[in-house]
C-alpha cells in the first residue's frame, strides 16, 4: 500500500469516527474534516519553499514610570540670601533675597548641595541648599549639570572601599575658598568660574553629624573618630587626575 492510499484510508477512518460521535454527517462537517486532514497531511515536496519562520519576541517586563518632578517651591529660611550665577561662593550674586522668599525648585547640581532655582520674577539662579526650607518628600530633584565652571571633585573612601559621607573639604587658593562635602557615594563637588587658573589646595576640613561615621548623638560610631588620609592633595585647574582620600 503506497503513502497516498494510507492517506486516503486515514481520511476514511476519520470522517467515520468523528460521524459516529456527532451523529448524522452533513456535506459541510465532511469539508471541514477533508480541510482538517489535508492541513495536517500535507506532503512536502522539494519544490515547495521552506516555511518562513518568525521569532516571538520575549516578554519582558517593564520598569514603572518615574514619578515626574513637579511644581515644587523652596523658601530661604535666613536673611540676604544670595542667588547666584553658577552653584558657588565664587560666582557672582544676582540676586540678595529676604527671609521666606519662594523659590520654584527645578533641580540640584551634583552633590546636592546647590539648587537650581527660579524666583517669583522669572530669574533663575542657584542657592545653597542650607539656607532654603522644603517640605517636599517626593522623587529627588533632577540633577542639572552646570555650564562655563571648573569641577574640582574627589572621592573619600574606607580601606575596605566603603564611601565616606559628610566630609567637608575646602578649595583654597590665596584668599579665594570654595567648600563641598561628599555625598552618599563619597564624592564632592566643588564648581569654580572660567576665569580661575593655577594651583588650589583641596584639604579635609570637617565632618559632618549627618555622616554615616556618626551616630545618632554625632559622637563616632564605636568611639572610633577618623580623618582624609592625606590631609590635603593639589590641583591644577582644570582638573586630570583623580582625588582619592582614604578614611583612616
Amino acid at each position: 500500500m503506497n503513502k497516498y492510499v494510507k492517506i486516503s484510508a486515514l481520511f476514511i477512518l476519520l470522517n467515520m469516527t468523528l460521524a459516529g460521535c456527532s451523529g448524522v454527517p452533513t456535506e459541510s462537517f465532511g469539508r471541514q474534516v477533508e480541510t482538517l486532514v489535508a492541513s495536517t497531511l500535507a506532503v512536502y515536496t522539494p519544490e515547495m519553499p521552506e516555511a518562513a519562520f518568525t521569532s516571538i519576541p520575549a516578554l519582558t517586563s517593564e520598569s514603572p514610570t518615574p514619578e515626574p518632578f513637579g511644581e515644587v517651591y523652596v523658601f530661604t529660611s535666613a536673611q540676604n540670601v544670595n542667588l547666584r550665577t553658577n552653584p558657588g561662593t565664587l560666582f557672582t550674586v544676582s540676586r540678595v533675597m529676604p527671609q521666606d522668599t519662594r523659590l520654584q525648585l527645578l533641580g540640584q547640581a551634583p552633590g546636592g548641595e546647590w539648587l537650581r532655582v527660579m524666583n517669583d520674577e522669572g530669574i533663575m539662579g542657584w542657592v545653597n541648599v542650607n539656607v532654603v526650607m522644603m517640605a517636599y518628600d517626593g522623587p529627588p530633584p533632577p540633577n542639572i549639570e552646570p555650564t562655563d565652571v571648573y569641577l574640582v571633585t574627589g572621592s573619600v573612601m574606607t580601606e575596605l572601599n566603603t564611601p565616606v559621607s559628610g566630609v567637608g573639604f575646602a578649595v583654597i587658593q590665596n584668599e579665594r575658598r570654595i567648600d563641598a562635602s561628599t555625598d552618599d557615594n563619597g564624592q564632592f563637588y566643588a564648581y569654580l568660574p572660567r576665569t580661575l587658573s593655577g594651583t588650589w589646595r583641596v584639604t579635609y576640613v570637617s565632618i559632618s553629624c549627618k555622616s554615616n561615621t556618626m551616630d545618632e548623638s554625632c559622637n563616632c560610631i564605636n568611639n572610633v573618630c577618623g580623618a582624609a588620609n592625606p590631609i590635603d592633595k593639589y590641583v591644577e585647574l582644570p582638573q586630570n587626575d583623580e582625588l582619592v582620600f582614604i578614611w583612616k
